[in-house]
């Protein structure tokens, strides 16, 4: 059907037409800031229990020396985060490794360096979070311990064992988009809690106030949100043809919080396609950096699909 300014009124004011592939109806204007016609971000993260979310804990450190403790997640294929990590700095050469033996051991170990990419002994930590990643080529498949480990006297100050049936967080693949407007996209991919990777994305650019959408339940509704582009910009979305981007949610939504995914007219609240977010396609995602409390990176390499899995 077509929503025209005259059989639908527009609710900030623009012109133009858009091609309905689900005709919302015009309902209460929830979540609009008055005077201006513009939305807010009304939708919330649901409970604390995803705020505290660090990937999937692998278990607590073993407290031998050196005041070492703290719990180890696994954040994805080749990435620790240490929780709450302390260690008084006190060793003479304390180093992060990993390791194939039975126990920590020197044999078939390798060293991991620390949050900075750094090869040096480690500094003292009072109860931090911190990532380290595997070496290249290697994954938490191929080891079976993570450890503080003391080069100088062959000691473990304190260590946590890799269970082989541990299954680590991973991005996951979704549905593909696909509506009006030439709305189309290979399977969306769920990169971490707040990263949505949407392959070879294409939108005719037509309609006059096309936005990134998402919100609570199966399907798209003026009770939504809209998420910002790829280059952070919320102004309605241009022509796009085959283009890869990716997306981060705004604030501190999460995945976990919204149950779809759209490209929306606000302006005539109508669906141009969307995705629905499975609980069970979630459970085992990637924390963000920001869940972490990481800094994050400048910017994020696309890679092919097939990357991820």
């Amino acid at each position: 059907m077509r929503c025209i300014e005259s059989a639908r009124r527009p609710r900030n004011g623009s012109t133009g037409r858009c091609t309905s592939l689900v005709s919302h109806g015009h309902g209460a204007r929830s979540g609009w800031r008055a005077g201006d016609g513009r939305r807010t971000h009304s939708l919330k993260p649901v409970g604390a229990a995803q705020a505290r979310y660090h990937g999937k804990e692998i278990g607590r450190l073993s407290e031998l020396h050196h005041s070492v403790r703290g719990r180890v997640f696994a954040v994805d294929s080749r990435t620790l985060y240490l929780h709450d990590f302390t260690y008084d700095g006190e060793g003479p050469a304390a180093y992060f490794y990993v390791g194939t033996s039975k126990t920590p051991s020197a044999t078939g170990a390798t060293r991991v360096r620390d949050e900075r990419g750094m090869d040096s002994p480690l500094r003292r930590y009072q109860g931090e979070g911190l990532t380290v990643s595997l070496p290249e080529g290697k994954t938490l498949k191929d080891v079976s311990w993570f450890a503080v480990w003391c080069d100088e006297y062959s000691i473990n100050f304190g260590s946590v064992m890799i269970p082989r049936s541990l299954e680590y967080p991973k991005p996951a693949r979704l549905s593909p988009l696909r509506g009006v407007h030439g709305v189309w996209s290979e399977p969306l991919v769920v990169v971490d809690a707040q990263t949505l990777l949407v392959p070879n994305f294409s939108y005719d650019g037509e309609a006059p106030d096309a936005k990134f959408w998402v919100g609570r339940g199966d399907n798209p509704s003026p009770a939504g949100i809209r998420i910002p582009d790829e280059n952070g910009k919320e102004s309605p979305l241009r022509k796009y043809s085959n283009k890869t981007i990716v997306l981060t949610l705004p604030g501190e939504l999460t995945v976990f919080d919204i149950g779809h995914f759209a490209v929306w007219c606000e302006a005539f609240t109508v669906n141009f396609g969307h995705v629905v977010l499975s609980r069970s396609a979630l459970t085992n995602v990637p924390p963000s950096l920001k869940m972490l409390g990481v800094s994050p990176q400048v910017g994020i390499q696309i890679y092919s699909i097939d990357t991820y899995f």
